[in-house]
């Protein structure tokens, strides 16, 4: 059974279609389709499911090969890295798995000093949201995540550092009454109509949780999806909102946060992996960490407010 092979077809799991799967990969597609119909030819089985306009799918044998490749390729990085590690050189992939607002701040400077210090470590960044970044580092689709407001709950297996905590402000525009205000007490909010990220999702606990303790219940005008959509949408003018302070900027000529107390909500912002009872790490996750956690100043990883 040739690893090419299962790497390809993680690829297309991952991806849900070949033509997706085969531009991550940098091969052409029907390179992925002969590699795929190799694979299930040799197993014998069935493993993807395929319908006209509808994503791939894994079929149970599918899942069961899925889970055993992933195995089998983290054996193989280990050897790589142990290897490279008598040569006193550590290199291979490096898969990161980071939230939106990550990805924008803190990783740019992060990849660029590793790309200086270890040229031999390739990386790779995928933008996902807080809730599916534990399970693509468990299941082994990343190798390292930046999530931000995440239980301890929703983390069982991994291992996870705080890099620092983020408070949250009151988002306004600086024709808002509101903004005149050096701080605010979070009741303050109580009757304001708020624009908030939807229900299930960690920074609406966040938001939720603390106004409980505030002694009030949120009215929320509107969900969206995206920190960086309500930010837009409040400049358009349609309300205010509860954010990270990551999100606004001191330079805004539109906006201004305000900070908020009792409480003051807060995130913690995470790095995670695997735990040592489950598929190998690649020694560059040991690498990034660090450069990562030498990046956040130290004021920053006690938390501001």
């Amino acid at each position: 059974m040739d690893l090419r092979d299962l790497e390809y077809f993680l690829a297309v799991v991952e991806a849900k279609s070949v033509t997706l799967a085969a531009r991550r990969v940098h091969a052409a597609q029907p390179t992925l389709s002969h590699a795929l119909a190799r694979l299930e030819a040799e197993l014998g089985e069935r493993l993807l499911v395929r319908k006209a306009r509808a994503p791939l799918s894994l079929t149970e044998a599918g899942e069961v090969v899925a889970a055993r490749a992933r195995q089998a390729l983290s054996a193989v990085t280990a050897l790589r890295d142990d290897l490279g590690a008598l040569r006193g050189v550590v290199g291979g992939s490096l898969r990161i798995a980071a939230i939106q607002s990550l990805s924008a701040t803190l990783l740019p400077g992060a990849l660029a000093r590793l790309s200086q210090q270890h040229p031999a470590i390739t990386p790779s960044v995928r933008t996902l949201a807080a809730e599916s970044i534990a399970r693509a580092v468990a299941s082994g689709r990343a190798d390292l995540g930046l999530l931000a407001g995440a239980p301890r709950s929703s983390l069982r297996g991994l291992s996870a550092k705080v890099l620092f905590e983020e408070p949250l402000v009151a988002l306004v525009r600086r024709s808002d009454p509101l903004a005149r205000a050096k701080k605010l007490r979070l009741k303050q909010l109580a009757e304001r109509e708020l624009l908030l990220v939807p229900d299930g999702t960690f920074l609406s606990d966040i938001v939720h949780e603390a106004c409980e303790r505030a002694g009030f219940t949120p009215r929320v005008r509107l969900t969206l999806a995206s920190a960086e959509a309500l930010r837009e949408t409040v400049r358009a003018g349609l309300g205010m909102t509860i954010l990270p302070e990551g999100y606004a900027s001191p330079a805004d000529r539109d906006l201004i946060a305000v900070p908020i107390t009792h409480p003051t909500p807060r995130r913690e912002v995470l790095v995670v992996e695997r735990g040592p009872k489950q598929l190998a790490t690649p020694r560059a996750v040991a690498v990034f960490t660090a450069l990562l956690s030498a990046l956040v100043p130290t004021a920053g990883r006690r938390g501001r407010s």
